[in-house]
């Protein structure tokens, strides 16, 4: 697993790597090296600025070294001590003393490049690897447990949103905060900022101006998104709903988009407002009750846009996959017949983004076989069935002396009970997805091809003659 400790600080906080002094050392080199400005400093030496987590892997967090001090570089604005290392990025790597009022203690590097220092008997320096971010300094890896969760107002849709998605994927980056209880609070507490707070394992939503704050940004964007951003789940396809709703719930005001009164109620936003005017209902009971709805939601994305694909795939290569064109009049359908058993894929395959077949017939290994359409395209099936139920009587010795208006009728006819017609879903099933007492047919899958290409292209028979 990523050091995604690591990352969420590197990424939030103005932080380096350094060799850093304890008070032990700083009072022995300021007792060798007296300090000639106002500004001391002495604390430690820079490695590497905004360090990347590669660079990291390179060092061992309270690590003690030992560092030379080899020369003294002092003019009207600083003094530094140049350090013999190789640990450092700098081109001359140093210990900052002090500085003049108004002068930062970076102002070093500009002093150390004019040259401007005499030698000195190397001087030993004891110190420590460490990382500074903020006020902090961790010589080890921090072991953050996140308790609490702030919100400035009751969780609105955007917000409910934002913990769900932390939740489900932010414990890696924040420790326990799928276990941390939700709290309103309209302004931080006294003498507290986003940081300090999130150091005493309290994380800030929508307040504080923290990175998770959406408010006054431009241009605008939802605290789902800031959240989704930083986990690094922006781009999930199984999470594009559930963030574009929480998007238009709360930069357009249009959760439902419905003006009938029924739906305004009963959609997720109107029942959200519902809860939050009943002030019994605390904060984090709202979340307990919606979360497993999004979650619902977003495990149906992630078989829609992982799963499937993936299922179809493989069973492409496989050479379980039959794709075809067949034309039924003016129109052209794409057909296809696909081993499987799971019952999901009918709908994906159908779907914009599981290639849109017009006619998908689904075999199980069971034996039986359900054919569905796509409703757009208002595909004839009434010389498929009739095609069908005759092949299958044939196939099983029985002699059908009825027509084809007859074979074509809706609902299931009692000398081919396999076969059941449905215009009001146009399908053709074999039983469904729960066949029960239904016989598989013995209808091969060579031979259903043949039988779906002569029935909807209506070439050997058709209701409009």
């Amino acid at each position: 697993m990523k050091n995604s400790w690591l990352e969420t600080i590197i990424q939030t906080r103005a932080c380096y790597t350094g060799a850093f002094l304890d008070e032990e050392e700083k009072v022995k080199i300021l007792k060798q090296f007296p300090p000639s400005f106002q500004n001391i400093f002495t604390d430690h030496l820079t490695i590497k600025y905004k360090p990347s987590q590669e660079e990291m892997s390179d060092l061992a967090l309270g690590e003690k070294v030992l560092l030379t001090a080899v020369a003294l570089a002092k003019d009207e604005k600083a003094e530094a001590l140049l350090i013999q290392t190789d640990i450092s990025a700098n081109s001359h790597p140093h210990i900052t003393i002090s500085t003049a009022p108004g002068i930062e203690p970076s102002y070093s590097n500009q002093l150390l490049e004019k040259a401007n220092f005499k030698e000195i008997p190397p001087f030993d320096i004891n110190a420590r690897i460490g990382l500074s971010a903020g006020k902090k300094i961790f010589f080890e890896e921090p072991d953050f447990i996140f308790k609490k969760i702030i919100l400035p107002t009751r969780p609105q849709a955007d917000t409910l949103v934002a913990i769900y998605i932390l939740r489900k994927f932010g414990n890696s980056f924040f420790k326990n905060i799928d276990k941390a209880e939700i709290e309103i609070a309209p302004t931080l507490p006294a003498g507290k900022d986003v940081q300090t707070l999130e150091d005493e394992g309290v994380l800030a939503i929508d307040i504080g101006g923290g990175k998770f704050d959406h408010h006054g940004r431009e241009p605008k964007i939802t605290a789902s998104e800031l959240i989704a951003d930083y986990l690094g789940m922006r781009n999930n396809p199984a999470l594009s709903k559930l963030i574009e709703y929480a998007r238009r719930d709360d930069i357009h005001g249009q959760g439902t988009i419905s003006n009938d009164p029924l739906d305004r109620a009963f959609g997720l936003s109107g029942l959200i407002v519902a809860l939050n005017k009943d002030k019994s209902v605390k904060p984090e009971k709202i979340s307990e009750m919606i979360s497993p709805l999004l979650d619902a939601h977003y495990k149906e994305e992630l078989r829609r846009t992982e799963e499937l694909p993936r299922e179809f795939e493989q069973k492409t290569k496989e050479g379980r996959v039959e794709i075809f064109q067949v034309k039924q009049r003016d129109k052209k359908l794409k057909v296809v017949i696909v081993d499987s058993d799971n019952p999901s894929l009918p709908g994906f395959l159908r779907s914009q983004i599981g290639g849109r077949f017009d006619v998908v017939a689904q075999k199980h290994s069971s034996g039986h076989i359900n054919i569905l359409t796509r409703p757009t395209k208002r595909v004839d099936l009434r010389s498929l069935i009739g095609l069908i139920r005759k092949s299958e009587a044939m196939v099983k010795g029985v002699d059908l002396a009825v027509s084809m208006n007859e074979l074509s009728r809706s609902g299931r006819l009692e000398a081919v009970p396999e076969w059941y017609y449905d215009p009001a879903t146009n399908s053709i099933q074999n039983g469904g997805i729960n066949p029960k007492d239904i016989l598989s047919t013995k209808i091969s899958k060579e031979q259903l091809k043949k039988i779906i290409e002569l029935g909807l292209s209506e070439s050997l028979w058709s209701p409009l003659r």
